[in-house]
C-alpha cells in the first residue's frame, strides 16, 4: 500500500496518515515475525551443516579410539556452545524487534535514528515480554531532540500574524507598529 494509491482514491493527507499507521501497526509485528523465523531458519541450517561437517571428522576418527573419545567430547562442548550462541543471538534480535515497536509506538519519526541515542545495553526483556529500562530513555530523547518524534498536540495549529504586542490591529492606520517601524528602519527615518 502507497500513499500514491490512497491519495488517487480521493482520501486526503490526514486520511492518509491514519490508514498508514493502522496499516503499519499491523504489518510491522507480521514483518518482525518473518525477520525473526528467517534468522532461526538460516541459523538451523547453519547448524545442520555443522554437524554435518563434524560427523564426517568421526568417520575419518573412527578407527583410532582415543582420539575418537577426545573429538567427541569437542564436538559435545562445541555443540553447546553453539546452542547457547543461538540462543544469545535469537535473544538479541527479539530484544531489538521490541525495542524497534516501541519506538514506533512512541511515535517516533525515524526509528533508526532515535535507536542511536537509546542504549540498548541498559534495555532488559522481562519473563512477561515487556522491555525494562526503555521508557526513560525514550523520554529523555522527547526532552532533548523533540524534533523525532511526531508532536503529542498536532493539532493545535501555528499562527502567523497577529498583534505582535500591539493593543490593536486596527490602529486606524492599517499598518501594524512593528511592520512599520522595520519598514522606517530600511528606509532610513528612524
Amino acid at each position: 500500500m502507497k500513499r500514491e494509491e490512497l491519495k488517487e482514491l480521493g482520501l486526503n493527507d490526514d486520511q492518509i496518515a491514519a490508514v498508514m499507521t493502522s496499516y503499519g501497526k499491523e504489518v510491522n509485528p507480521l514483518k518482525e515475525q518473518v525477520d525473526s523465523l528467517t534468522s532461526e531458519r538460516d541459523s538451523l541450517k547453519q547448524q545442520v551443516s555443522d554437524r554435518d561437517g563434524q560427523l564426517d571428522d568421526l568417520r575419518k576418527n573412527a578407527g583410532k579410539n582415543e582420539e575418537l573419545e577426545a573429538t567427541i567430547k569437542q564436538l559435545q562442548e562445541d555443540n553447546k556452545a553453539a546452542a547457547a550462541k543461538y540462543q544469545n543471538d535469537l535473544a538479541t534480535k527479539e530484544k531489538g524487534f521490541k525495542i524497534e515497536g516501541a519506538l514506533r509506538d512512541a511515535k517516533a519519526k525515524n526509528v533508526k535514528a532515535v535507536l542511536s541515542l537509546i542504549d540498548t545495553e541498559k534495555v532488559s526483556v522481562q519473563k512477561d515480554g515487556t522491555l525494562d529500562g526503555l521508557t526513560d530513555q525514550i523520554e529523555a530523547v522527547k526532552k532533548s531532540d523533540s524534533y523525532l518524534f511526531d508532536a503529542e498536540n498536532a493539532g493545535q495549529p501555528i499562527k502567523f500574524g497577529g498583534n505582535f504586542g500591539n493593543s490593536d490591529n486596527n490602529n486606524g492606520a492599517g499598518k501594524d507598529n512593528i511592520a512599520s517601524r522595520i519598514a522606517a528602519r530600511f528606509i532610513g527615518t528612524s
